[in-house]
């Protein structure tokens, strides 16, 4: 099964006291029928560039024989309020506290009380972890991957390069804003294994690894405006869920990147600590793009986590 549909949600009051008469939210839904206990329902939340179709970005973990195996469980994703991929994006900035908040009517709209899994990375993680202490009657395992429980001054401080280069040229600044992201995503060791002081692939009077920009960046600017870039970094800036206490009877999980320099393991560790939560550590040079670039790897270190549905085991 595969359906996406834009889903009605009403009137939406949001954190900074406006509210919006009418929000919409696009919703993929893939795999399995759902069961009404919820037991084989996973919510995976996308990141700060994802969409609704999450097969499509996260293969190995969702899709046939993955570690969410479409023959068993039935995944939703849904573009987040304030995304370019047909969920309404308001004017005013919004938080992930109002991101999850919308998630929570879809669900209602689908008559689904309870889910077993959601799950996600960066962005996705704070999400998923929002989604634990705002709800957790309505979810059973939350997994935080690539996020702690606040954003730090470096992210905050490196968001607000990447706004300044929108505000200044519109296309060129979307493009720029990626090449600065993608400085935060990989790792030293990665760029020095793959570009180190090599000549560019292409034959152009520049470093290879300043073709590499140059690609990320073009291809960024047909798919991401700069009005969306704005509105959710500024939403994970605001993201610090420090003076919450642990949910009652959600599992938590919380996973670092060895290499992921802007939500490093240390302070994604402490989070798991201080929330009594399992912490696990994906070992990888890509830093903190490896959640999407080595899914195999991270189906690997979650599966002994995941159990396949009760009903759906032969």
């Amino acid at each position: 099964m595969l359906r996406e549909e834009t889903i009605d949600v009403g009137a939406l009051e949001l954190d900074c006291g406006e509210t919006l008469p009418a929000v919409q939210q696009r919703v993929t839904i893939d795999g399995a029928d759902p069961l009404p206990s919820g037991e084989n329902i996973v919510f995976a939340a996308h990141a700060l560039t994802g969409s609704s179709r999450v097969a499509e970005w996260w293969p190995q973990v969702v899709g046939d024989g993955a570690l969410f195996d479409r023959r068993y469980w039935c995944v939703i994703g849904i573009n987040v309020l304030g995304g370019c991929y047909g969920s309404t994006r308001p004017q005013e900035r919004v938080t992930v506290r109002d991101i999850v908040r919308a998630q929570l009517r879809v669900f209602d709209k689908l008559g689904i009380p309870r889910l077993a899994v959601v799950a996600g990375g960066s962005l996705g993680g704070m999400q998923a972890l929002q989604w634990a202490l705002d709800a957790p009657e309505r979810v059973g395992h939350a997994i935080v991957i690539g996020a702690s429980d606040h954003h730090t001054a470096m992210g905050i401080a490196l968001n607000a390069v990447q706004r300044e280069a929108i505000a200044l040229d519109p296309v060129r600044g979307v493009a720029l804003a990626r090449k600065i992201a993608m400085l935060t995503y990989k790792s030293d060791d990665l760029f020095r294994e793959r570009h180190d002081r090599k000549a560019d692939r292409k034959g152009r009077a520049q470093f290879d690894v300043e073709g590499y920009l140059d690609h990320q960046g073009e291809k960024f600017v047909e798919r991401m405006d700069g009005a969306t870039y704005t509105l959710l970094t500024h939403a994970m800036d605001s993201f610090d869920v420090r003076d919450r206490v642990a949910p009652p009877g959600v599992d938590l999980t919380f996973v670092g990147i060895s290499s992921d320099w802007l939500f490093r393991p240390q302070e994604i560790r402490a989070a798991a600590k201080r929330l009594h939560a399992r912490y696990l550590e994906l070992e990888s040079n890509h830093g903190h793009d490896a959640f999407l670039a080595e899914p195999d790897r991270l189906r690997d270190l979650l599966a002994p986590i995941v159990a396949v549905p009760l009903s759906s085991r032969a």
